[in-house]
């Protein structure tokens, strides 16, 4: 069982599709869940290939390996779950001595604004989080330790997660119809799109503090 999990995740991380079709159907449905959820709600797994995996199975279902509904409502709910354990590790996070005492440092007016935004922006903010490794499970960990209302949490993050993977599982499923010349460039710009995205943003926030601490001195 070990060694046919450890195959599954080798021919995910691979894009291995002729591996993948020959495995088990149940235990491919489990193992991309879990990496779904693991993503979502830690972290350090952030290196883990979440939104190739989600396209590559839209691509699987177009192939017949598995069951295109059946994939969007395990994967959603992977999704959403993930996320509210992230939620959860913010709520605790809270009681941190350490945590608390850096809160305390924080303006007021800065936490007023982030409830304010977090209030008004919640889900738009969940949902662009999700196609941005790291940022996925940071943002509602940070909800976490600000928002008090767990059941609009679990509200956004269940439309947030399923608009996430609808979206990726369905543009996998199209490369189908798309001509092989095509079809395999537009599939790595897929899968390199989050992690340009994520680059950028790093970059970007690199430069401000540099010239924010250039200005200071």
């Amino acid at each position: 069982m070990f060694h046919s999990v450890i195959n599954i995740v080798d021919a995910l991380w691979h894009q291995n599709i002729d591996a993948l079709t020959q495995t088990s159907m149940l235990s491919l449905y489990v193992c991309i869940g879990v990496i779904i959820w693991l993503e979502s709600a830690f972290l350090p797994a952030a290196p883990l290939p979440c939104d190739s995996v989600i396209i590559l199975s839209g691509s699987l279902a177009a192939l017949g390996v598995i069951d295109l509904y059946t994939i969007i409502a395990v994967l959603t709910v992977a999704a959403w779950l993930g996320s509210l354990l992230a939620y959860y590790q913010g709520r605790q996070l809270q009681y941190w001595p350490r945590v608390r005492q850096w809160l305390t440092h924080v303006p007021e007016q800065h936490l007023t604004t982030t409830d304010r935004l977090l209030g008004k922006y919640g889900l738009v903010a969940l949902f662009l989080a999700r196609f941005l490794p790291v940022v996925r499970s940071l943002v509602p960990l940070v909800m976490g330790l600000r928002e008090q209302n767990g059941y609009r949490i679990i509200h956004l993050a269940a439309i947030s997660s399923a608009l996430w993977i609808a979206i990726l599982v369905l543009l996998g499923y199209s490369l189908k119809f798309l001509p092989e010349s095509l079809s395999k460039p537009v599939t790595m710009l897929l899968m390199l799109a989050p992690l340009i995205t994520l680059a950028i943003g790093i970059i970007s926030v690199t430069i401000g503090w540099w010239m924010k601490k250039r200005t200071r001195a």
